[in-house]
């Protein structure tokens, strides 16, 4: 004959041996739940750390205004590449440009070639003018984007978010665009 068990048949007083089967089922469930909810912590946690922007997305300083004009001059306006940024400040007539590196046509990264003495699109061969950047050639629809450039106190900062690019629809250079003058 089978006889449930009472507290009092149970002699091995240890913890288990106090525990019945519903204390039990509810201790594994609750210790599978902490678990789980630990792991799905754990998982998510990373997303709620900020993380800096460096680089393409930042304000990045270019340096001393004075200094980019004297560096202008010297080289006969050869512009002057940030990889950092993905930009190049450049000098159009009575200003001072960041021009975003990527081209209009497909958005490779378009390099400054010193024999020719302009951009030339290593993917499709658009070509765009040294001072201003408008398309000379190729199958590009429009000029290079430009970025918002800042001169506070005397120091260059471009704005490198790709969201507030000036688009320029229009093949030529427009005084518009100067944000920042070549005047002392």
């Amino acid at each position: 004959m089978i006889r449930p068990h009472d507290e009092g048949s149970i002699r091995a007083g240890g913890t288990i041996a106090r525990l019945k089967r519903r204390q039990l089922l509810r201790i594994g469930f609750l210790g599978g739940t902490a678990l789980a909810v630990g792991e799905i912590t754990g998982v998510f946690l990373p997303f709620f750390h900020v993380n800096k922007i460096v680089g393409l997305g930042g304000k990045i300083p270019a340096g001393k205004k004075s200094d980019v004009l004297a560096g202008f001059t010297s080289t006969n306006d050869h512009p002057v590449l940030f990889t950092e940024g993905k930009f190049f400040l450049i000098h159009p007539p009575n200003a001072i440009a960041a021009a975003y590196r990527r081209c209009t046509h497909l958005g490779c990264a378009v390099p400054f070639v010193d024999s020719e003495d302009r951009f030339h699109c290593p993917c499709h061969g658009s070509i765009y003018d040294k001072h201003t950047v408008i398309v000379l050639g190729g199958p590009a629809p429009r000029p290079l984007d430009l970025f918002n450039i800042s001169d506070t106190s005397g120091n260059l900062v471009v704005d490198t978010n790709p969201l507030k690019l000036l688009v320029r629809s229009e093949n030529k250079w427009d005084p518009k665009y100067d944000q920042v003058s070549d005047r002392a």
